[in-house]
């Protein structure tokens, strides 16, 4: 088992159980009481658990929280982000449009776009453009993730492997200026990766929430992304940095 697979496993039963034990790991995961240290020591570096005395417990404050309740937070952030985002789609461009609560506000405002074709992972941001009189869609295979709806593995993969965009609009669970994007899933983290090499153009959708948290798994470095999309509270020294890595940065403004 390879050691990001091993720390998703940790991770998931950390979410179910709040707290786990070394020995518990050693048996379930079949590998040695070192091993298991090194693991919870470098989750723990990443803020994802606290480790106590024979096991770690769960950091609540990186674990993401369901669709449900993201869908209703930041919400004048998030749509001055997708009307911004919006307004960089031409008529006639092919798009991958990721799952998440500001990529589904930015396919609503693709309305007026014509002759757009849209690749998604994402049942809501499908449904979302299911009525649109002037686009295609076209929606990957894979396993349904209940709560975000969104499609990934090894099915999705490979029916999204062959299709190429002009652009990709992706959400993140985390930015910070030492471990880049990163995201909660390890299935949809790799469907980004995917779409984000097969596009000529990509961006990021993201409100201040996630601006210096880091979660699992690593989508992108800074340097990977062109553009960053997001709201006036960024921070000025990770709007530096971002600069200095070559992003173009959008702040997009709730205030009139």
């Amino acid at each position: 088992m390879l050691q990001e697979e091993r720390q998703q496993l940790i991770l998931q039963m950390l979410q179910e159980n709040q707290s786990v034990r070394i020995a518990e790991l050693c048996s379930r995961l079949t590998v040695t009481r070192e091993t298991i240290r090194r693991d919870l020591y470098e989750m723990e570096q990443q803020g994802l658990l606290k480790k106590v005395h024979g096991g770690a417990i769960l950091n609540k404050t990186n674990v993401e929280p369901p669709y449900a309740k993201r869908s209703g937070l930041n919400l004048a952030e998030k749509e001055a982000i997708a009307v911004a985002a919006a307004s960089l789609v031409e008529d006639g461009d092919a798009i991958y449009i990721d799952l998440g609560t500001t990529t589904q506000l930015f396919a609503k405002h693709l309305y007026h776009k014509k002759g757009i074709t849209v690749i998604t992972n994402a049942l809501l941001v499908a449904l979302e453009l299911s009525h649109h009189p002037d686009a295609k869609v076209i929606m990957s295979g894979g396993e349904l993730r209940a709560g975000d709806l969104a499609m990934s593995g090894p099915i999705a993969r490979k029916s999204l492997e062959g299709l190429f965009v002009d652009k990709a609009f992706i959400g993140v669970g985390g930015l910070a200026a030492e471990t880049g994007f990163t995201d909660y899933h390890v299935g949809e983290a790799d469907i980004r990766q995917l779409m984000l090499t097969n596009a000529k153009e990509t961006y990021v959708l993201i409100d201040h929430s996630k601006i210096n948290v880091t979660a699992f798994m690593r989508v992108a470095e800074l340097s990977d992304i062109d553009v960053v999309i997001t709201d006036e509270e960024l921070p000025q020294s990770l709007a530096g940095r971002l600069a200095q890595e070559g992003l173009q940065v959008i702040v997009a403004k709730t205030s009139v």
